[in-house]
């Protein structure tokens, strides 16, 4: 079933909903973004069903990157699960105990700088690789929904949300800086995959230091 699914992947258009998450207000700060400690919302799944969404936070980090000699802030991206006793805040047990104890994970990235949507896409790819994560059949269709989606502007954010729909399929929701938001429908390791960006094998040290700072909790 799980080749099925994922070798069909099913892909709808923008959504009718103006926001995928309503974040709560926070007191505790990283790099001048506000964390939210929590996050609720309503999705249509792939039967065109509600899904009520409640997520909480279970870390925030800052990802840098060299660019000529300056480590520069790309981005604040906050974690968010349905299961924060279900975390394992480890960097062994991270990503396999969200995959697998949560039924809805979101990353909330906040842009501290300006960059293409081409460039985020190539950023994800980058980190897929060192995961050896497969390029192709969902992971080439979030790539392509990314890089065809609005530019990571600088002070926006952009949301990804992934809910499992029973033990075979995930849907992933995808809201870019200007509100819009694409959605499909992909196989039961899509969390694993996606995840791997942040919480599997670092692609360099500026991702190393934001897992790092994703396992600790902030509120």
């Amino acid at each position: 079933m799980n080749q099925i699914l994922a070798a069909c992947i099913l892909v709808t258009g923008l959504s009718a909903q103006a926001s995928l998450l309503n974040f709560t207000a926070g007191t505790k700060k990283l790099a001048g973004v506000t964390l939210s400690p929590s996050a609720v919302g309503s999705v249509q799944n792939s039967k065109g069903a509600a899904t009520e969404v409640k997520v909480t936070l279970l870390g925030a980090g800052l990802r840098e990157k060299k660019v000529l000699i300056v480590d520069a802030k790309v981005y604040t991206a906050e974690l968010f699960s349905d299961n924060e006793a279900g975390f394992v805040r480890t960097a062994d047990g991270a990503l396999t105990s969200l995959a697998q104890n949560s039924n809805a994970v979101a990353l909330k990235i906040t842009m501290l700088r300006t960059v293409s949507a081409s460039q985020l896409a190539t950023s994800f790819e980058e980190a897929l690789q060192a995961n050896e994560i497969s390029l192709e059949g969902e992971m080439k269709q979030l790539l392509t929904i990314v890089e065809n989606s609005a530019d990571g502007v600088s002070g926006k954010s952009l949301i990804m949300l992934m809910v499992k729909e029973g033990a075979d399929a995930t849907t992933i929701y995808y809201e870019d800086t200007e509100g819009a938001v694409k959605q499909f429908t992909g196989s039961s390791s899509l969390i694993n995959k996606v995840m791997a960006i942040w919480l599997g094998q670092p692609v360099d040290k500026g991702l190393s230091a934001c897992k790092s700072q994703l396992l600790q909790k902030v509120y």
